[in-house]
Order: C-alpha cells, then sequence, then structure tokens
C-alpha cells in the first residue's frame, strides 16, 4: 500500500513538474513569438496619422522642420516692409500694375516653400520602389492590407536614414504608402510584365491581399448598387470643357469673397464699379488655379480597395466586356456608389465611362487572384 501510495506521490510529483515545464516552455514560446512580432511589425504610434490630429497640423508640423523654414519666415516678415519702401520711393502704388505686381510676389513668397517641400517629396518618394518591394517580399505569405501602416513606418525611417527627407513624417499613413506602390510599382508591372522573381512574388502577394481584404470586410454587400434614373457628365454637358469649368467655378466662387477682400484692402476704394472689376479679375484668377483640379478629379479613378474591388464586382457580375454602350452602366452604379460613400459628394456624378474602363482595364488584370 505505501508503495502504492509512494508511486502515485511520484508520479503527482513529476506530473505537476511536467505541467510546470511545459508552461515555462510555453511561456517562453509565447515571450519569443511577441518579440518576433516586434520586430516584424514595429510600433507605428509615431505615424503622422495616429500622432497628428489632421492632415492640416502634419503639413504644418513637417515644413517646420524644413531646412530653409525660418528663412522663408524672415522673407515672409520682411517682404511689405520692403515692398513699402520702395513703392514710397517710387510713387507708383496708384497704378493698378503695381498692385497686380506686388500681390503676385506676395503670394509667390507665400507659397515658395510648399511647393518647394512638396516638389522634394516627388523626388524623395520616387525613390522608394525597390524599398516597397522588399518590404512586402520580408513579409511573405502573412503580408495583409493592414500591415501598410508599418511599411511606412519604415518607409519614413529610411527616407530619415538616407538623408532623403528632412523628418520621420514624410508619408501620412499607410494608405499613402499604399499609393506610392501602386504607381510607382504595380501599374507600371501591369502594363509592361517583369521577369524578376521578387517582383513577380510582390505583385502577386499584393494581389492577393486584397482578396483577403475583401473577405474580412464582408465586402460582398456593397457590391450590389442598384442602379436609378442618373445622366452621365457626357450627356448633361456634351463636353468635358464645360463640364471642368462648372465644378471649377463652383470651387472658385467659394473663395471670391477672400480673394475681393484682398483686392479692395490693396485698391483702398470700395465703389460698384471698383468691385466689379476686382470680382471678375478674382474670379478669372481662382478659375485657373481650381481648373487644374478639377481636370485631375474628372480622370479620377478610385484607388481605395472597397472602390476598387466595387468597381471589379460590377464589372464581373455584369459580364460587359469592352462595349460602350455598357460600360456606361457600370459607370452609372458606380456613381451611385460613390456619392452614397461620401466620395466628392458636391458631384452629381463623379465617374464616366472612360474612367470606369481604364479603372477595370488597370485593376483586373488577375481577377482570380482578387478574391475567392
Amino acid at each position: 500500500m505505501w508503495k502504492s501510495i509512494l508511486g502515485t506521490h511520484h508520479s503527482d510529483r513529476s506530473t505537476r513538474a511536467s505541467n510546470s515545464w511545459k508552461a515555462r516552455t510555453l511561456q517562453l514560446l509565447a515571450m519569443l513569438r511577441g518579440s518576433q512580432c516586434c520586430r516584424q511589425r514595429p510600433d507605428v504610434s509615431q505615424l503622422p496619422a495616429n500622432f497628428f490630429s489632421s492632415k492640416l497640423s502634419w503639413r504644418l508640423h513637417d515644413m517646420a522642420k524644413a531646412k530653409y523654414f525660418y528663412l522663408w519666415l524672415f522673407t515672409l516678415a520682411i517682404f511689405p516692409v520692403i515692398a513699402a519702401s520702395i513703392l514710397k520711393k517710387t510713387g507708383t502704388w496708384s497704378s493698378p500694375i503695381t498692385k497686380v505686381i506686388v500681390l503676385l510676389c506676395a503670394e509667390f513668397v507665400l507659397a515658395s516653400l510648399p511647393l518647394a517641400c512638396q516638389l522634394r517629396k516627388v523626388d524623395s518618394t520616387s525613390k522608394l520602389r525597390s524599398r516597397l518591394v522588399k518590404e512586402v517580399v520580408g513579409l511573405g505569405s502573412d503580408f495583409k492590407y493592414d500591415d501598410w501602416d508599418s511599411i511606412a513606418q519604415h518607409a519614413n525611417e529610411y527616407l530619415l536614414q538616407e538623408g532623403f527627407w528632412h523628418s520621420k513624417h514624410c508619408i501620412y499613413d499607410g494608405e499613402e504608402c499604399l499609393s506610392y506602390f501602386r504607381a510607382q510599382f504595380y501599374l507600371p508591372i501591369v502594363n509592361d510584365p517583369s521577369e524578376n522573381h521578387d517582383e513577380l512574388l510582390a505583385a502577386e502577394l499584393y494581389e492577393n491581399s486584397y482578396g483577403n481584404y475583401w473577405s474580412s470586410q464582408g465586402c460582398g454587400k456593397i457590391a450590389t448598387v442598384q442602379e436609378a434614373g442618373q445622366s452621365l457628365p457626357r450627356d448633361t454637358y456634351h463636353c468635358s470643357l464645360v463640364y471642368d469649368l462648372v465644378y471649377g467655378s463652383k470651387q472658385a466662387l467659394k473663395c471670391l469673397p477672400v480673394a475681393v477682400l484682398v483686392y479692395l484692402l490693396m485698391a483702398w476704394k470700395a465703389n460698384l464699379r471698383v468691385t466689379v472689376i476686382l470680382s471678375t479679375l478674382g474670379f478669372c484668377q481662382l478659375l485657373c488655379f481650381f481648373c487644374p483640379f478639377t481636370i485631375a478629379k474628372r480622370k479620377w479613378i478610385p484607388f481605395t480597395p472597397i472602390h476598387v474591388l466595387t468597381l471589379m464586382n460590377l464589372e464581373v457580375q455584369s459580364e460587359f466586356g469592352e462595349s460602350a454602350r455598357k460600360w456606361d452602366e457600370v459607370a452609372k452604379k458606380m456613381n451611385i456608389y460613390l456619392n452614397e460613400e461620401g466620395v466628392l459628394p458636391e458631384r452629381r456624378v463623379s465617374c464616366q465611362r472612360g474612367g470606369c474602363f481604364l479603372t477595370g482595364r488597370i485593376a483586373m488584370p488577375n481577377l482570380n487572384h482578387c478574391w475567392p
């Protein structure tokens, strides 16, 4: 009996020791896996999207760290003094031509640093192609859409270390990083297929990530957009130039009071004739500024995964092929969906047949990789 009791006691001790050893082993493995996850997907709290409350505050903060920021502030401070001194000595302030020249110079000085930062950012982000491909390939089969935040964090660190950017806040979030990957790598490789193994693998992983994202978000229900009585821009305006002028004019009218106020302060007159002339001049200047943005939006392609996959699903369900008339129906459905989602809400229509057809040709080279 004692032997059985002792045997049971020893077996209990060995069982407890074994369970304790297993528990410690599992704890150690969990710690190792956690550390590996931390190495592969670092903390993205310093990503501008998580660090700043808005894109405006992010841009202002990043611009304040630019190399010539204080020189730009000094130029803004002394510009009115220099302009007033020159005009006082020459006595030409009453001339309308002089006032227009001074206003244009002030606008140039004010926009010089933001424009320089934007041009430098375009040049810097153009060097990310190989880096982004390497990041996607490095994640392998575990790559998913949510990983773009960590990739953006790595890209910011890379740009800072290589001296391509003056801070670690160049890229705002993963969505912006994804747009660079699409523009610099994926769309070119769709039009001109590469034979490089890493590039082909990166493209395949990117397509698979869209399929996983589509499945995880339950996006099938959003693609069942019902067609309604809605016309296309071509049917309403008959000409793309008229379409651009109409929507450019709406944006210009919103900013017109500010422009007229600035002109009136410079003219020191407030009669009806001067107000009409300055309003016309300000409207023309604003229209020239907003029309390029309107043209860009007219050729806008939905770049977010939900929008692209919705368009792809509409095309596949309809089985339209390349028929222009039937692509009109896809465009109408896509317009309804984009307006309901709040994309370009000021427009009654937001995409045309050509835009939908181009998006379909770019976004659907490998449909079998995009969703199950």
